[in-house]
């Protein structure tokens, strides 16, 4: 089948103790005795539940081996699962009648169908065959028996078989012989890793160096394994370092007797101990076992192996050293060593091409490089080597690799191991967002919330989260902090405990439906038809629908993450989802618990979405969705609405103060206008990432005082709307412990009175533990104290933007945490003195500083004080500060970021900052510079009138680390007698330059051997012809000239070079271009936009890929005809390009994609040749108010995408079925016309 599923399952120990606690609820039992259930059958469903958990310890262990068990696991999960659904029905129907005030005798029918007391029965009789079934197979009651055999690791290690570990080795042994980073007397240092990753080999590696057997005076070896039994280590141990001596084993079995004999033998030795696979968590019993240990000599040593971080805390390690993944290289390098004679793959070619597509399986995992190759040696018949290639890891015979890994999951706590599971609904390699993963939890019920605990459903799954990462079930990505994957292998483990429950669609379609799938997620496609899906009609029990993006797009969360305030954008990408996949299948989901509808093109939900009673989660983000219906405000489940980047949105349904269950609301870059009434009895909402000000009663500030729990970030909106400073009072800021953001915003256009914007913005202090604070368009003449006192000192980020009233700054220097402090438009400033810093030490912590937009600004005063002002700044920015004048800081010994533009009076020399490595200057005078950082990798220079200077000089030239060069709005008086940029220059732009003909005839003579990209964007030449020769750019990648006046003519000629490495060629917005000659050159992206003169392309047979042509009006097809290896062809708002000019398509049979557009004169496609274009897959035809008809024929049959916009005439002969033209697309599985998918 398409979708990945795999058996087994393990969700269930703590899926029966969630059951059974609901089933004793309060509210459940009162609903049922309304209900008339009888107590007895009640008694007798909880009894088989109870039976059948005594036994899931051995079920779970012996699954693996015995597919009868692993079946009937999959039935119990299928039962308990039913039996959550009746149980979730129950609670539902009781919340819906406490809210709409009905009597328990008005229960819908719709909730139970056939009757409550049936579906009991129906679920007892299930769980009493299983129990019966659970004597047949044996499955026993307690711990369960052994996974597999495991043997002990020992201290021997085969050093020509261990690859890629020499850096890991040598930093160990580093920290043994010369660290001790903890300060204890005896260092502990942690190697930390998944399961299979290598511990154990490289510390056998380390505990063998000769260095590490000199150093020390004794050394031991001990196994720990998964029981930490005080007395057997502690006997271990003493034996380990009795080796050698006496050899007698000690026969005591007294804890105190063996401690005091290893108190001995430990005495002023400088010893080294190695405890391998250790599984304990708890520092009492580890602080009992390192008692004898602290008689030994300064630098003895105890290594730790764990796939736990937990554990490594807890025995005081430092330091912890994570173990990674091989190389591929390293990873193939052991694969082969097992899996050929001599570790040589050469006489076997096609076995090392299979072989190192099997390596790529492993994923850096050296257990399953060994397992898979040493499973394969003296094995030469190819098929065999495709079969292990072709299997799921978990299907080989005599596999040590799930074992391995499966004892990580099976030791999991039972609340983790659902959590975990659940994660099969991502694909390998998928970077899911932690944040997000926990509301999904939440949404699925896994969190287990304690009834006398202060944390809330969020801490608990971020405490879930941070367990099962510490155990090396996730692993960090990227720099992004809130992005994460799975290991390849874990991935599989995670499908092959979740069983046939969770399904990832990663194909058009799922071919075989398990009969009791619950989670769906599936990679978004440009067009979801009904067909793609329709095989869910058969899935009543469907619990989430999930679709993902195979690019990660991250939401950004915070506040602070610009020096400017963001303008919203929509994320690029249109999708399609069928309206029948809609109506037909996700709205008759009755379990549905999670719904993601993100980046679809859905502009309006029907009122039926009130029928999810059971949703918990609904994410619309990125959807052109207009308004919600009021019957979402029936959803009383819903925990969760995400309504991100929804830009056409708004307004919010009135009555969303009736949804009490909701946690989450987010509704960042919409366009809501106005919050609906009472939003203050939303007690526990968590989350709400926006507030707009009203005026009328129930819409002010002041709802926000019911709100004690929301965190994260805040931004409160329409601030000038406060008529009463005291309604700003009771918001409770102050008392808003768990925010962590906050954005106190104005209207643009708002005329508050100063001292009344005053008032208000001092009754909104925030707690002291907000660490990033912005204040935008406030109209006061001062800041409160509480800016810049004592009551902020946790502020990390603090933008004051648009303030244009304050004339004077609070001393922000003593806020001890800020790292980033980012003013713009205070209107009012004209001196930043004294008062700005407070007294010495200033900005202690300060990291980035910019000043933008203040007119009036004069003065920067310095202090003079040890150390400088700002002793850690390493980004400062100073834009559009037109009267400034006077000296920067000179004592920047940090600063890597320069950038001052439009500072036009602002005349110092640069300062003495050897470690800049980024300068931009705009409107400054550059006149005065003698030589640039050392260090500076890029440079920007703005409205300079010394640009010849600087280019003919040799002060460029003599940087060798400078790579990119921008030179902006600068106007050049003479032509230049030469050029001399640095050799190592890897990216050069020109941008809105004038009398670019005294500069780019010189440029395009001299050499320049290691420029990439060329940028020349707006300007003006005189009447310009230029060829730009290749051979002087030899690695030339990517050229883009736009908005050029005055270009006429542009050719390329080839004259050595890699001609390679060019890949593309933009030109537009040059209205005066009228020809373009390329040469043989092999681009894969070629575009023309806005050339409204252009007349002639010519290509000397040149290969291009990708051929965009938009707003060229004058423009027709080249005489030679296109390049026949076209694969993508965009054509839009060329207007001579007619039904009667020949287009050559039958010449492009490469071409999978074509788009035309915006061709008023075009009337049929027919004679275009488009039935012979055999690997046509994507057409898209939009904007053609004359076209009447596609084609006389069928369309290709390899068409998968069809889409048909703003054509008035051919939407009629297309309509579904009934069409003139429906004959000839039929075929097509994706079609859509005017945004909705047939």
């Amino acid at each position: 089948m398409a979708g990945a599923v795999a058996g087994g399952g393990a969700l269930l120990s703590a899926s029966l103790k969630v059951l059974l606690n609901r089933m004793d609820s309060p509210e459940v039992r009162t609903f049922l005795r309304g209900q008339k259930l009888s107590a007895t059958l009640r008694r007798e469903l909880k009894m088989k539940l109870l039976a059948v958990k005594a036994v899931l310890n051995d079920a779970e262990a012996k699954q693996i081996t015995n597919s009868d068990v692993k079946d009937w696991m999959d039935e119990l999960k299928d039962a308990v699962y039913d039996a959550e659904d009746l149980v979730d029905d129950i609670t539902t129907e009781a919340l819906r009648c406490k809210m709409e005030s009905d009597s328990q005798s008005q229960v819908r029918n719709i909730i139970f169908g056939e009757g409550i007391e049936s579906r009991v029965e129906g679920i007892t009789d299930t769980l009493e065959y299983l129990a019966q079934k659970k004597d047949v197979l044996g499955l026993k009651e307690g711990v369960g028996e052994n996974l597999s055999k495991r043997w002990p690791t020992t201290s021997l290690v085969d050093e020509s078989g261990v690859y890629g570990r020499d850096a890991d080795k040598e930093k160990i042994v580093e920290s043994l012989l010369f660290h001790n980073a903890s300060g204890n007397k005896i260092g502990v240092i942690a190697l930390v890793g998944m399961g299979g990753i290598g511990k154990t080999t490289l510390t056998q590696l380390v505990y063998n160096d000769r260095r590490v057997v000199e150093y020390f005076d004794l050394k031991a070896w001990v196994c720990v394994s998964d029981e930490f039994d005080l007395v057997r280590i502690t006997k271990t141990i003493l034996m380990a370092f009795d080796s050698g001596t006496s050899g007698k084993s000690p026969d005591d079995d007294d804890l105190n007797l063996l401690q005091l004999k290893l108190k001995e033998r430990l005495s002023r030795k400088k010893f080294l101990l190695v405890l391998d696979d250790v599984w304990n968590e708890d520092y009492n019993i580890w602080d009992l076992l390192r008692t004898p240990f602290s008689v030994g000599l300064n630098g003895s040593k105890i290594i730790v192996t764990t796939r736990i971080k937990k554990v490594a805390a807890v025995m005081h390690s430092a330091p912890i050293h994570p173990l990674g993944q091989l190389s591929f290289e390293d990873c193939w390098s052991l694969f082969a060593k097992h899996a050929f004679e001599n570790g040589d793959s050469s006489s076997h070619p096609k076995l090392e091409e299979i072989g190192k597509e099997i390596v790529k399986k492993c994923d850096g995992l050296p257990l399953a490089a060994k397992t898979l190759g040493g499973a394969l040696y003296s094995e030469v018949r190819v098929k065999e080597w495709e079969n292990v290639l072709n299997s799921e890891m978990w299907d080989l015979p005599n596999n040590a690799i799930l074992p391995a890994l499966f004892l990580s999951y099976y030791y999991l706590p039972s609340h983790l191991k659902r959590c975990f599971a659940y994660c099969s609904i991502f694909p390998q390699d998928y970077q899911f967002d932690k944040e997000n993963l926990i509301l999904l939890w939440m949404a699925e019920g896994f969190l287990q919330q304690s009834k006398k605990g202060k944390k809330t459903m969020e801490e608990v799954g971020d405490g879930y989260f941070y367990d099962l990462l510490s155990r090396s079930f996730f692993q960090k990505f990227g720099s992004h902090k809130s992005y994460f994957v799975m290991h390849d292998l874990i991935s599989d483990l995670a499908r092959f405990v979740s069983g046939k429950v969770c399904v990832h669609l990663n194909d058009d379609k799922i071919n075989e439906i398990p009969e009791k799938l619950r989670h769906l997620s599936n990679f978004r496609g440009g067009y979801d038809s009904f067909e793609r899906f329709d095989t869910l009609s058969e899935v009543h029990c469907l619990r989430t629908f999930l679709p993902l993006d195979l690019r990660t797009r991250h939401r950004f969360d915070k506040v602070s993450k610009s020096r400017n305030p963001v303008k919203s954008g929509r994320y690029g990408g249109v999708f399609y989802l069928s309206n029948r996949v809609w109506n037909d299948l996700l709205l008759k989901g009755q379990y549905l618990r999670v719904l993601s509808l993100c980046y679809y093109e859905i502009t309006d939900l029907p009122d039926s979405i009130g029928n999810l009673t059971h949703l918990r989660y609904l994410d619309l983000t990125y959807t052109p969705i207009k308004r919600l219906p009021e019957s979402v405000c029936n959803l009383y489940n819903l925990q969760t609405l995400i309504l991100y980047y929804c830009e056409r949105l708004v307004g919010l349904p009135e009555m969303m103060c009736k949804m009490i269950s909701l946690r989450h609301l987010d509704i960042r870059h919409s366009r809501v206008k106005e919050m609906p009434s009472q939003m203050g009895q939303l007690k526990i909402l968590e989350k709400l990432s926006n507030y707009r000000v009203g005026k009328q009663s129930g819409t002010r500030v002041g709802e926000l005082r019911e709100l004690s729990h929301i965190g994260g970030s805040l931004v409160i909106q329409e601030l000038q709307n406060v008529v009463d400073a005291k309604d700003a009072s009771e918001a409770n800021l102050v008392g808003k412990q768990r925010l962590d953001e906050l954005e106190l915003e104005w209207n643009r256009d708002s005329d508050v009175e100063q001292n009344g914007a005053y008032i208000v913005l001092n009754n909104l202090q925030p707690h002291s533990n907000l660490r990033r604070l912005t204040i935008h368009r406030y109209g006061g003449s001062k800041f409160p104290d509480w800016l810049g006192g004592p009551s902020i000192l946790n502020m990390v980020s603090l933008r004051l933007w648009n303030c244009k009233n304050v004339s004077t700054f609070p001393p922000l220097g003593q806020l001890p945490s800020l790292k980033h402090l980012y003013i713009l438009g205070l209107g009012e400033i004209e001196r930043v003195g004294a008062e700005f810093y407070g007294t010495e030490p200033s900005f202690v912590s300060l990291k980035a500083l910019s000043f933008q937009d203040m007119p009036v600004w004069k003065e920067w005063l310095c202090l003079g004080g040890q150390g400088g002002e700002f002793p850690r700044l390493k980004e400062l920015y100073i834009k559009n500060c037109p009267k400034l004048t006077g000296d920067l800081p000179n004592h920047l010994p940090l600063l890597t970021k320069l950038e001052i533009e439009e500072c036009e009076q602002l005349v110092a020399p640069l300062p003495r900052v050897p470690a800049i490595r980024v300068l931009t200057t705009r409107s400054c005078d550059i006149s005065q510079w003698k030589e640039l950082p050392p260090l500076l990798r890029s440079l920007s220079i703005t409205n300079s009138d010394s640009a010849e200077s600087l280019l003919e000089e040799g002060m460029l030239q003599s940087n060798a680390c400078l790579e990119d060069l921008s030179i902006i709005n600068c106007s050049f008086s003479r032509p230049l007698c030469r050029i001399c940029l640095p050799i190592e220059l890897k990216s050069l732009a020109i941008y809105e330059c004038k009398k670019l003909e005294f500069l780019l005839p010189e440029f395009f003579k001299c050499h320049h051997p290691s420029i990439k990209h060329l940028e020349i964007l707006g300007g003006t030449c005189n009447s310009l012809s230029f060829n730009i020769p290749h051979g002087k750019f030899p690695r030339l990648a990517r050229i883009q000239i736009w908005g050029l006046e005055g270009l006429e003519s542009l050719s390329i000629s080839i004259s050595g070079g890699d001609l390679t490495t060019f890949a593309s060629l933009n030109i537009g917005r040059c209205p005066n271009l009228v020809s373009i000659e390329l040469p043989a050159l092999n681009i894969s992206r070629y575009s023309i936009f806005n050339c409204e003169n252009l007349k002639s392309l010519l290509h000397n047979a040149a290969c291009f890929q990708s051929l965009v042509l938009e707003d060229c009006p004058e423009l027709i097809f080249p005489i030679q005809g296109l390049p026949s290896n076209l694969t993508s062809l965009f054509i839009r708002n060329c207007d001579k390009l007619t039904s009667q000019v020949e287009w050559g398509l039958q010449g492009l049979p490469s071409l999978t994609s074509l788009t035309i557009s915006g061709l008023p004169n075009l009337m049929s496609l027919d004679g275009m040749g488009l039935q012979l274009l055999t690997s046509l897959r994507k057409l898209q035809i939009c904007d053609g108010p004359k076209l009447q008809s596609l084609t006389e024929e069928r369309l290709p049959s390899s068409l998968s995408f069809l889409t048909i916009r703003d054509c008035p005439l051919l939407k009629d002969r297309c309509k579904f079925w009934t069409g003139e033209d429906w004959h000839l697309i039929a075929h097509i599985p994706h079609i859509v016309i005017d945004d909705q998918v047939l």
